[in-house]
């Protein structure tokens, strides 16, 4: 063999080599941001204090840290005379169930559900908006947002290369954590005039994690582009009501989850004491 074989030999030895350390850093990092900082916090259970024998006489603060329930969604379900509704949800609320961390995205994306059961949303409205953060990418808990059209259906962006739809709502009811979201003080018309909007404008809409970043925060219709925290941010800032909590032009869902003008109506997996001011 002369020596210019031999040193491309040599070459094509070292790039597969790199490429193959490349493969095993990659892969090896990839699992530990996945399968340990990831879940470095545990599914979140009420261990704060003991499991309390509620009634229609308890007050509503400790309902919500009882169950979940909004303050709000716990007076009206009383006064509807569910208050074994409300029990029910104390049992979920206080359950520990197994939780898996399945892939979404291939290496990249994965998703913390419950395995073998789902929970009950019980005040879901149009214009809600759902939360989770048991969405993660390499360990970074960035979470998913949608907004509900109705008890059935929420309009999300799911993923990269996936148009902007209406999809089951049932979808939402595994999460290993989940907030449903309300704005305060709007009729539920004004509520059903948001989710009419975005099922005819925000839907079969390109997924894109710039959204936000042009020359407008929130440019016209056309040829608009979505992720899904930015939907629900789109659709209720066109009613003049902006979601976002820090004001800067990325919209996450922990902006969205930390607005002052949302309130509660049920917490899944997620810490009550977070959300009391």
């Amino acid at each position: 063999m002369n020596t210019l074989k031999k040193k491309w030999v040599k070459i094509t030895v070292r790039v597969i080599a790199v490429f193959l350390i490349f493969i095993v850093l990659f892969t090896g990092a990839n699992h530990f941001t996945q399968h340990y900082i990831a879940h470095y916090k545990q599914q979140f259970t009420p261990k704060y204090y003991d499991r309390v024998e509620l009634t229609e006489e308890t007050d509503l603060k400790t309902i919500f840290l009882q169950t979940g329930l909004g303050e709000k969604t716990a007076e009206k379900m009383i006064e509807d005379g569910r208050f074994e509704e409300i029990l029910q949800a104390q049992d979920d609320f206080f359950g520990f169930y197994d939780v898996e961390c399945n892939p979404m995205i291939k290496w990249f994306t994965r998703e913390e559900r419950l395995a073998d059961e789902s929970y009950q949303f019980y005040d879901l409205q149009p214009g809600d908006i759902l939360v989770t953060l048991s969405t993660h990418t390499w360990g970074w808990h960035h979470g998913h947002a949608g907004l509900v059209f109705d008890e059935f259906s929420v309009i999300e962006s799911i993923a990269m290369g996936v148009d902007s739809s209406k999809e089951n709502i049932f979808y939402w009811k595994d999460y290993a954590g989940v907030a449903v979201l309300r704005v305060k003080d709007k009729t539920l018309e004004e509520r059903k005039a948001v989710a009419e909007f975005a099922e005819q404008n925000l839907t079969d809409r390109p997924y894109s994690l710039l959204s936000g970043l042009g020359l407008k925060k929130a440019p016209p219709l056309d040829n608009l582009k979505l992720h899904c925290s930015y939907l629900p941010w789109y659709a209720w800032q066109h009613f003049d009501v902006d979601l976002d909590s820090d004001g800067g032009r990325i919209v996450t869902s922990y902006d969205i989850l930390h607005s002052d003008k949302l309130e509660v109506v049920q917490l899944y997996g997620m810490d009550p004491r977070e959300f009391i001011k």
